[in-house]
C-alpha cells in the first residue's frame, strides 16, 4: 500500500530514486570512493555506478561517459542534498556552459541577417532569472518549459513526453506531519508582482522573508503582462498634455467597466496607484504613455506602458532585484499546501512540500497569500461558471486557485468566483495572450466576412462574449507598421512566433486571409475616413490614433480565451483575509488575482498591473502594523 499510494501521487522520482541515490553514496562513503574533491578517479567510479543501466540514457551519463565532469561533486557541490530551487545545480550549469543570458545573446547573434522563419529557441523567451534545470534534467528525462503553453519544434536533450501541471488535491496533505520546520518573520506565497513587492516591502523593514513559489520560474502570471499600468494624475500624463485626471475618475471608470466592484479597494488603487507609478520609475522604469487612447472605454489615457517590450517582462526584473538586495530567501519547487493555525485560529504559517525536501512547516508572525488566479484549473472554474467549460487560458500553468483553497480550508471567504476574464486576444491555435496594446495604439478586429463588428476598443469581456458570436468564434486583429512600432519588441517577438500574417495591401491581406476582397477593402477604406474625420460613424470608437494605411498591414487571428479570474478571497482595505463573518483571520493577508471583489464583473486593463505594486506594498505594510515595525 505504502509503494501503490506514492506512485499514484508521482513522488517516486521525488522520494524513492533520491533514497537510492542517498543508499549508493554511503555506501560509496563507507568504501572510501564518495567522489572526493582531490581524487577524480574515485569520483568517476562514482559516477559511472549511478549513471549505469537506465541513468546512463539522461544527461548525468552523457556527462560522465565524456569525462566532462570526474564526479557527482562537479554537479552537486560537496553535499549530497540537492535544494528545492536547486541552485548548486544550476550554478554549476552555468559555470560551465555559460548564463541564460548569455545564450541569448549568443542566439542574437546566430540569428543575425537570418531570413525566413526563425527557429524559436527556449534561451531567447520571455520568462525571467530562468534555471537551467526548469528544462533540463540530469537523471531524469527533459522537456522544454515553454512547451507547457507553447507547442514549439524544440529540440532538447534526452527528452521524454510532456507531464502536465495539474491542480492537486491538496487534502492529501492535511493528516500529514512536516519533516522540519522553520522561522521567519513573514511568508510571502506566490512569487509574482505582487508577491515580490510585499516580499521587498517587509525586507526593506528589517524582516526576515521567506518567499515560496511552487513552479520552477519566477514571476506568475505577471510575466505574461503585455499591456500597460494605469495611473492617475500622474508626472507623466501632464507631460503629455493630459491635465484632467484624478482618482476620483480613475474609480469611476473602474466602476463603469467592472459594476459590481468593492469600492473601497478600487478608490484605494486609484488613490496610489500614481505613488506606485513613481515608485516603480524611481527602480529604474522607464514608462510612457499615448495621450490619444483611451482604453476599455474609460475616460481618461491613463495606460503607462514601456516601449522597450511587454510590462510583465520589465516588472518582474525590477521587483526581483529590488527585492534581492535584501538578501531574503526566494524558493522555486516549493508548493504551500496548507495554512498553519493555533489554538485561537491565528494563522502561524503553512506547510510546504519542497521538490527535494518534502514536506517541512514554515512559522511566521504573518502570512502573505499572492497565489494569483484558478484560471488553468478548469474544474474549479467550471464549477462556478459551467459554460465556460473546455475554453482555452492563457494564463501561466500553476494557476491552480491553491490560495483560496487552502484559505477556504481555514474559513476564509470566497466571493465572486463566478466572474472569470475572457480576454478577446488569444493567439489563435496557442495560447498566447496578444497585447491589446496592438487595439490601444490603432488596430482593429475584422470577422471571417471582411467587416469590423464592434468598437475596437470595447472592455475586455464584452468584446470575448462578441467574439464567440462571430463566424468560425475567431477574427483578425489587423495593424500596420505605425502600430507596430509602438510596441516593436512585442510585434517583433509575434512575427518570430509565426502567427503574423504580413501584406503589402488590403487586396493582398484579403486574398492571404481568405476574406471577400470586396468587403475587407471597403473595411479599410472607411476606417481611414473615419480617422480623418476622427468619428467612427459604425461602431463610436471613441479613439481613432492610425489610419492603419501606413506601410506593411499585419494579421493575426484570434480567439477569445481565460486571461485571468476575477473572485477569490475576501479581504479588508488592510488586506486583512475575512472570514465567513467578514472578521479578519488574524496573521493572514492576501494581495493581487487572489483577491475577489476589485476587478468586480470585467477587469479594466492596467489595473492589473497597478494593484500588484499598489496592494502588493499595502498588505505588507499591514502585516509590518501587526508584528511591530
Amino acid at each position: 500500500m505504502f509503494f501503490v499510494k506514492f506512485y499514484n501521487r508521482e513522488v517516486l522520482k521525488n522520494f524513492l530514486l533520491p533514497v537510492l541515490f542517498l543508499l549508493m553514496l554511503v555506501g560509496c562513503a563507507l568504501s572510501g570512493t564518495a567522489g572526493k574533491a582531490g581524487s577524480p578517479e574515485e569520483g568517476m567510479i562514482v559516477g559511472k555506478a549511478y549513471s549505469h543501466g537506465v541513468k546512463n540514457d539522461y544527461l548525468a551519463g552523457l556527462h560522465i561517459r565524456n569525462e566532462y565532469v570526474s564526479g557527482c561533486s562537479d554537479c552537486h557541490g560537496k553535499s549530497v542534498d540537492v535544494d528545492d530551487s536547486e541552485t548548486e545545480l544550476n550554478k554549476s550549469c552555468r559555470n560551465c556552459h555559460g548564463t541564460y543570458d548569455e545564450f541569448k545573446a549568443k542566439i542574437k547573434q546566430e540569428q543575425k541577417g537570418h531570413k525566413g522563419p526563425v527557429k524559436v529557441s527556449g534561451h531567447e523567451g520571455h520568462l525571467i532569472d530562468v534555471s537551467c534545470t526548469a528544462c533540463h534534467s540530469g537523471h531524469s528525462g527533459s522537456f522544454p518549459y515553454c512547451n507547457y503553453c507553447h507547442s514549439f519544434d524544440m529540440k532538447i536533450p534526452f527528452a521524454k513526453a510532456k507531464t502536465p501541471y495539474v491542480p492537486e488535491n491538496l487534502s492529501y496533505y492535511y493528516d500529514k506531519e512536516p519533516n522540519r520546520v522553520e522561522t521567519a518573520d513573514v511568508l510571502v506565497i506566490g512569487s509574482g508582482g505582487s508577491g515580490l513587492m510585499a516580499a521587498g516591502v517587509a525586507a526593506n523593514a528589517g524582516k526576515k522573508v521567506i518567499i515560496v513559489e511552487k513552479m520552477p520560474v519566477i514571476g506568475g502570471s505577471s510575466i505574461l503582462s503585455t499591456g500597460g499600468m494605469n495611473a492617475a494624475g500622474t508626472k507623466i500624463q501632464h507631460e503629455k498634455g493630459v491635465m484632467n485626471d484624478s482618482p476620483e475618475i480613475m474609480v469611476k471608470d473602474t466602476l463603469a467597466i467592472g459594476k459590481t466592484n468593492d469600492v473601497a479597494l478600487v478608490r484605494i488603487l486609484a488613490e496610489r496607484s500614481n505613488e506606485a507609478l513613481e515608485w516603480f520609475i524611481n527602480a529604474g522604469a522607464n514608462l510612457t504613455l499615448n495621450p490619444k487612447v483611451k482604453t476599455g472605454g474609460t475616460t481618461v489615457p491613463r495606460s503607462h506602458y514601456t516601449e522597450t517590450g511587454a510590462i510583465g517582462q520589465y516588472m518582474i526584473p525590477i521587483l526581483l532585484k529590488e527585492l534581492r538586495k535584501t538578501g531574503n530567501d526566494v524558493r522555486t519547487n516549493s508548493k504551500a499546501v496548507m495554512l498553519k493555525t493555533d489554538a485561537d485560529g491565528r494563522v502561524t504559517g503553512a506547510l510546504i512540500y519542497g521538490k527535494h525536501s518534502g514536506l517541512y512547516e514554515v512559522k511566521v508572525g504573518a502570512t502573505i497569500i499572492a497565489t494569483g488566479s484558478y484560471a488553468n484549473n478548469q474544474a474549479l472554474v467550471t464549477q462556478y461558471n459551467p459554460q465556460l467549460k473546455d475554453i482555452i487560458t492563457t494564463a501561466q500553468p500553476g494557476s491552480h486557485g491553491d490560495g483560496v483553497v487552502m484559505a477556504e480550508k481555514i474559513g476564509a471567504k470566497a466571493i465572486n468566483m463566478e466572474n472569470v476574464q475572457i480576454h478577446p486576444n488569444a493567439a489563435a491555435g496557442t495560447s498566447i495572450m496578444v497585447t491589446q496594446n496592438m487595439r490601444i495604439g490603432g488596430g482593429i478586429l475584422v470577422n471571417k466576412s471582411g467587416k469590423r463588428f464592434m468598437d475596437d476598443l470595447a472592455p475586455r469581456n464584452k468584446m470575448g462574449e462578441e467574439i464567440l458570436r462571430q463566424e468560425g468564434q475567431s477574427v483578425f486583429l489587423i495593424y500596420d507598421d505605425n502600430v507596430a512600432k509602438l510596441r516593436k519588441k512585442v510585434h517583433e517577438g509575434y512575427i518570430h512566433l509565426n502567427f503574423v500574417t504580413t501584406a503589402s495591401t488590403p487586396e493582398e491581406m484579403a486574398k492571404k486571409l481568405g476574406l471577400p476582397v470586396d468587403a475587407f477593402v471597403s473595411t479599410m477604406k472607411n476606417y481611414a475616413l473615419f480617422y480623418k474625420n476622427q468619428k467612427d460613424t459604425d461602431f463610436n470608437r471613441p479613439t481613432i490614433s492610425e489610419p492603419l494605411t501606413n506601410g506593411n498591414l499585419y494579421a493575426i487571428e484570434v480567439i477569445p480565451g481565460i486571461g485571468g479570474t476575477l473572485g477569490g478571497v475576501a479581504v479588508n482595505t488592510k488586506m486583512q483575509v475575512l472570514d465567513e463573518n467578514n472578521q479578519p483571520i488574524k496573521g493572514l493577508y492576501a494581495s493581487g488575482e487572489v483577491v475577489g471583489g476589485w476587478h468586480g464583473e470585467d477587469r479594466y486593463g492596467g489595473n492589473a498591473v497597478a494593484g500588484n505594486l499598489v496592494f502588493g506594498r499595502l498588505s505588507a505594510e499591514s502585516a509590518m502594523e501587526s508584528l511591530g515595525k
